[in-house]
């Protein structure tokens, strides 16, 4: 038989699931409940806060933005973000900026088949654009203007599957006038991190 086919068959589940399939399995995930229960944290409109994101203006992940965008909760400043974070993985001079207006932000993420690299698992550069697009978010929801990412730090610990969620933290840990430092986690919902990035991000 066909490798291609094998391939498929195995994997069937990961193409068949439409947008309002994922709206309902994420609807009912324990991490979304917790998430909308929490006080300190609210569900924000990427749709606007991405139009002053000029480096990734719609490419928020991978799929069309009007499908099944990702959901993101923004912290607050009062919230004691450590306590999200693997605080054991988190080195003390990159831990959450507490001083600024929105030091934290938390999507839930579907990871669909369009972004295969081996069948089954997440394209690294994908990863990548997600990892951009999260921080570069969070950016836009401290700052006024346009920002640009000038660099970005990719470090892989474990593969992320295709037809599964995703918990992406993203945090500033540095601001000074239009220069910023942000840092983002991602986790299956187990808990386990599958990635880490760091990002400096100007402000023009």
């Amino acid at each position: 038989m066909n490798a291609m086919i094998v391939a498929r068959r195995l994997f069937a589940p990961l193409y068949t699931s439409t947008a309002a399939d994922v709206l309902r399995m994420r609807s009912a995930l324990p991490a979304v409940k917790t998430l909308e229960a929490n006080k300190s944290c609210t569900l924000i409109d990427i749709r606007s806060t991405l139009n002053r994101v000029q480096t990734c203006d719609n490419h928020f992940g991978y799929q069309a933005i009007s499908k099944v965008p990702p959901l993101v909760f923004a912290w607050s400043q009062s919230s004691d973000c450590v306590r999200q974070l693997n605080r054991d993985k988190v080195p003390d001079e990159r831990l959450p900026l507490a001083s600024a207006e929105t030091p934290m932000i938390t999507a839930i993420d579907f990871i669909n088949e369009n972004v295969n690299g081996h069948m089954g698992l997440i394209h690294g550069g994908m990863t990548t654009i997600i990892a951009h697009s999260t921080m570069s978010l969070l950016a836009a929801a401290n700052a006024h203007g346009t920002v640009v990412a000038r660099s970005l730090n990719m470090d892989y610990r474990k593969p992320i599957r295709t037809g599964h969620f995703v918990k992406i933290h993203a945090w500033l840990y540095h601001q000074q006038d239009n220069e910023l430092k942000a840092a983002v986690h991602f986790y299956d919902l187990d808990n386990t991190m599958l990635v880490e990035a760091t990002s400096n991000i100007s402000i023009s």
